[in-house]
């Protein structure tokens, strides 16, 4: 019996060398790898700073801390007819605070036709919330609800970002709220367009995860600030496949306080109904362009009609039959449809003053336009 015990106490000794021995061979390891310059970094885990003086990790604690109050999370309702009756329709989405008294930035496509908008802040508080004003051609929306010494958030310079600088994202994905991701700012100056038609410049490209329920939050740079609000997807699994967008935070400032302002979005008026010329018709009427827009008619109160520009005159089949001028580009940039001269169009103000190319019978004009209100 004896024996047998002094057999287990060499053998636990031994086994306690061997550990100690294997750990001095490692060690030593190690020190002959980075004195002869072997890289061994995955034996290794390595700690990533941002800017020389915090740790990536560090970098998303600051950074949610300094906006989770100020991200919110909304429901909207609406009501929808069918062959079966009126149903309601729910959607979800994120906002973020504009200011202490309760106003809120979100997608124009969130809360779009709701019957009812719910905000749920981020201590689980919920409010009532009312539309102040949305701008379609931009997506973005103003909500307000009624509360005070909410939580702004700080606004960045979206002109400054820069590709491959790390964002994150705040949001509700799948009406999971108070979720952060990261990424970084994959592209910027990206044109996209949305399901209305309308395109959007200058939009922000990230590979930080954006899903359903991500839209209307914000995109925020390293040093806390919103450089965007997200917005879209491309996706064939209708998830997050690393390429999202989001509406450069200058932008939504002008929109955004407008609407708080005025309630409402200026948009200028051109005063013309037109029709795209495709390719087709300029080949059958033999006319100098292959695209454009035909105006069909002028708007008695436009300037486009105090400008000189001429309206089609009757109908082709008959013989005081008389061909508008054909629009085919706006301060130099080409208009090849109705949608993109609308596109155009929506870059001025109410005031500015935009330079008309025309065909008229096969000569190239031009005339300046003041676009009215």
């Amino acid at each position: 019996m004896k024996k047998r015990t002094k057999q287990r106490v060499d053998f636990f000794i031994t086994g306690i060398l061997g550990v100690l021995i294997g750990a001095l061979l490692v060690l030593g390891l190690l020190t002959v790898f980075e004195n002869i310059g072997i890289d061994y970094g995955f034996l290794k885990t390595k700690t990533v700073y941002i800017n020389g003086t915090e740790t990536f990790e560090g970098t998303t604690f600051r950074v949610l801390e300094q906006n989770r109050d100020s991200v919110v999370h909304i429901n909207a309702a609406r009501d929808v007819r069918t062959i079966y009756g009126t149903i309601v329709s729910k959607s979800s989405g994120s906002g973020f605070v504009l200011s202490e008294d309760g106003y809120i930035a979100t997608n124009n496509h969130v809360i779009s036709d709701a019957e009812t908008i719910t905000v749920t802040l981020h201590d689980g508080e919920t409010h009532n919330a009312e539309l102040v004003g949305a701008d379609s051609f931009n997506d973005i929306a103003v909500i307000k609800i009624n509360a005070t010494g909410l939580d702004p958030v700080e606004l960045g310079d979206s002109d400054e970002v820069r590709q491959g600088e790390l964002v994150f994202a705040l949001g509700s994905p799948f009406t999971l709220q108070n979720t952060i991701t990261s990424g970084i700012a994959s592209g910027t100056k990206r044109k996209i367009e949305l399901e209305n038609g309308f395109e959007i410049d200058n939009v922000i490209q990230t590979d930080a995860a954006i899903n359903p329920g991500n839209s209307g939050g914000p995109l925020i740079n390293s040093r806390g600030e919103v450089i965007g609000i997200n917005t879209a997807i491309i996706s064939k699994s209708g998830g997050s496949e690393g390429v999202g967008f989001a509406v450069p935070i200058n932008t939504v400032k002008k929109i955004t306080d407008e609407i708080i302002g005025k309630g409402k979005i200026s948009r200028p008026w051109f005063g013309i109904i037109g029709i795209e010329i495709s390719e087709r018709v300029a080949s059958f009427w033999n006319l100098s362009v292959d695209a454009g827009v035909l105006i069909l008619d002028l708007d008695d109160y436009g300037n486009a009609k105090e400008s000189g520009l001429r309206k089609t005159i009757s109908s082709p089949e008959k013989e005081d039959f008389v061909m508008g001028d054909i629009i085919t580009a706006l301060d130099g940039k080409k208009v090849r449809s109705m949608d993109e001269f609308i596109n155009r169009l929506m870059r001025y103000k109410p005031g500015d003053t935009v330079t008309v190319e025309y065909y008229r019978g096969g000569e190239k004009f031009e005339v300046a336009v003041l676009l009215l209100s």
